[in-house]
């Protein structure tokens, strides 16, 4: 085996890789533009295929310890077979349409695109890149209405569960408490939002006790809380902020 392809076999004067995104910036549900710009190295290389990989990171809980966790949330392929020649340079222009259920990154939840080459027999490079999610326009509305009655954000994550209808290892957990200009006793409010085309259904768990997520997925008891589905179309969210916030506070104030 000559010696510059022996190298690129290990990665060394193999061919490199650098996405390139228009916006950092977008919207679950909407739209991701860029390029894939690749570079070959010492040696003609095969790449049989480039893949960009939606990743988040969510929590796995073991008992008392918690460890972080990666997940492909969707994967596009943007390249057939090609034979990549030394120092050659190659631009892929691509358009994604993100996922509804794409985690947003509020309060610092990881995701990112990973761009990976598959190269024949040869260490294959990547590249990684983070993004800002925004929530789907239906989870907006939503989010909206609480920050509308009172609540104030405390906190969002991605834990290790089930999702409804999806294959996923996890789920994302938005938690809010009430503050000053919230008309009642005060409240915690934890929300699990599934995006769905035609609407969005909800999770509600209020006032919840500290047995964690598992026993709201999983529908036992909660020691001290109220866990309710809730389930909005898409005419229920075009109604607006306001409209949603009725719904949401005849639940919160337990006329639900």
């Amino acid at each position: 085996m000559p010696f510059m392809k022996m190298l690129a076999r290990l990665g060394i004067g193999s061919a490199r890789v650098d996405t390139r995104l228009e916006h950092d910036t977008a919207r679950a549900g909407g739209d991701l533009r860029g390029l894939v710009h690749v570079q070959g190295g010492h040696t003609p290389q095969r790449i049989d295929r480039i893949d960009l990989h939606l990743m988040a990171q969510y929590l796995q809980r073991d008992n008392d310890r918690r460890s972080a966790l990666n997940a492909v949330v969707r994967t596009w392929r943007i390249s057939n077979p090609f034979t990549l020649q030394p120092r050659e340079e190659r631009e892929l222009p691509f358009s994604l349409r993100l996922p509804a259920h794409t985690p947003i990154t509020e309060r610092g939840t990881p995701v990112w695109i990973k761009t990976a080459l598959d190269i024949d027999n040869a260490l294959n490079p990547e590249d990684s890149d983070r993004i800002h999610v925004l929530p789907h326009p239906y989870l907006q509305t939503v989010l909206d209405a609480v920050l509308h009655l009172g609540f104030q954000w405390r906190n969002a994550w991605c834990e290790a569960g089930s999702p409804l209808g999806r294959d996923e290892p996890f789920v994302q957990e938005l938690e809010f408490h009430s503050g000053p200009a919230w008309q009642g006793p005060p409240r915690t409010l934890c929300l699990l939002p599934f995006p769905q085309d035609d609407g969005l259904e909800l999770i509600l768990d209020l006032d919840r006790g500290p047995r964690g997520l598992t026993s709201l997925l999983e529908g036992t008891a909660l020691e001290g809380g109220r866990r309710q589905r809730l389930v909005l179309s898409s005419a229920d969210l075009s109604g607006g902020t306001g409209a949603v916030a009725a719904r949401l506070a005849a639940h919160l104030r337990g006329g639900a």
